[in-house]
This record gives structure tokens, sequence and C-alpha cells, in this order.
């Protein structure tokens, strides 16, 4: 009776150790659980730069004497960026209610369309409109993707010799003419839901309704 009375005793001892070493372990993990969000362990997410950006789009005099509609962007303050981390979400809903969505990268089909000195080319957009180096059809530094948007930077979809870029960064391109708007119902007053995609943090650095002047 006496034997059995210690084993009691012990087993009474050692319970409240065993709680004890738990609670350790258990503290422990949470502890490094915290510890890793805290240094970045989980995912490898980005800071989103900070920016003021205007966005227009309409139409006018887009150079080389002809008219057309044109989107600009522009870089007003704020964070340099690579333009290869963005990515530029449209969506234009036309007077019969279809909308169309579009998502431009620095991987998307190049199809602004130019002609010179009997020459066609092809070229992503927006591209930086800056003239100092040259045109942009000749010089893929300034090709969407290939360079670096600064304050005071302007990047277009071009016009001058067709709205391809302008039709391509609405999804509204023109099935049997791609160099054109294929969308009868846009035009002055359409407005156009513009969104600029920090890709690196996934959060949008430009989210406004743009209507069309």
């Amino acid at each position: 009776m006496e034997m059995f009375r210690k084993k009691i005793e012990n087993l009474e001892a050692v319970s409240p150790v065993v709680g004890v070493m738990l609670m350790l372990v258990v503290t422990i993990i949470i502890a490094a659980v915290v510890s890793g969000f805290a240094g970045g362990l989980v995912g490898n997410t980005q800071t989103a730069p900070q920016a003021a950006i205007d966005v227009r789009i309409g139409y006018g005099d887009v150079g080389m004497g002809s008219n057309g509609y044109n989107m600009e962007f522009e870089l007003l303050s704020g964070d340099s960026m690579p333009t290869k981390d963005l990515a530029i979400i449209t969506y234009y809903t036309n007077n019969s209610g279809k909308t169309f969505h579009h998502e431009q990268t620095a991987t998307s089909e190049a199809t602004h369309f130019v002609t010179k000195y009997g020459s066609e080319y092809y070229i992503p957009t927006p591209f930086l409109n800056d003239m100092r180096d040259g045109y942009a059809y000749a010089t893929p530094s300034k090709w969407f993707g290939n360079f670096t948007w600064k304050t005071g930077d302007i990047m277009d979809t071009g016009g001058s010799y067709s709205e391809a870029g302008l039709a391509q960064m609405l999804g509204i391109s023109e099935p049997d003419s791609p160099y054109e708007i294929g969308d009868p119902d846009f035009g002055t007053g359409s407005v156009v839901d513009v969104k600029i995609m920090h890709i690196p943090s996934g959060k949008y650095i430009y989210d406004k309704e743009v209507v069309v002047a």
C-alpha cells in the first residue's frame, strides 16, 4: 500500500512539470512563427511605390499633322519605377452594356503601328514620349517594359499613324482593321476604369475612372 501511494505521488509531481514543458514548447513555436513573418520568411511581398499619376484620354492633334485618340500617363511626382514591374488594367463599358477588359504588361503584343519612309513598325505601348533620343519606333529603350518611369515622364499610346495603341490598351481593336478602334460607341464622354498595378507587391498605385475628352 505504501509503495502504491508513492507511485501516485510521483505521478502527481510529474504532471505539472510536463504541463509547463508543453507550454514552453508551444510558446517557442509561436515566437518562431511570428519572427518568421516579421523577418519576411513567409512570402516575399515588396512595398508598392508611392506616386501621383495623371491619366488622360482624348481626341486631338497627335502630331505629324494627324488627329486621333490617344492615352497618356504622366508621373507627376513620387518614386521612379521600372515599367517591367507595371500592369495597366482597363475596363470600358459601351452604350449597349458590353464591357471590354484588357491588361497591358511588358510582355503584351506589340501593336502600335507606324509607317516611316515606306517601312512598318510595331512597338509595345505605352511608350516613353521623349523626342530627345529620337523616334520611339526606332528606340527600344523607350518601349514599355524597357525603361524606368520617372517624375515628369509621359507615356502614351501614340496616334500619329493609327489608333492601334489605344485600341489595344482598351481591348477594342477592330478585328478586320487592327489599326482602328472597333467600338462605334467609344468617343468623347466615354468612361474608362483605369488601374495601374505594381506587380511585385500586387497593389494598385492608380485606380480611377477617366472620362474621354
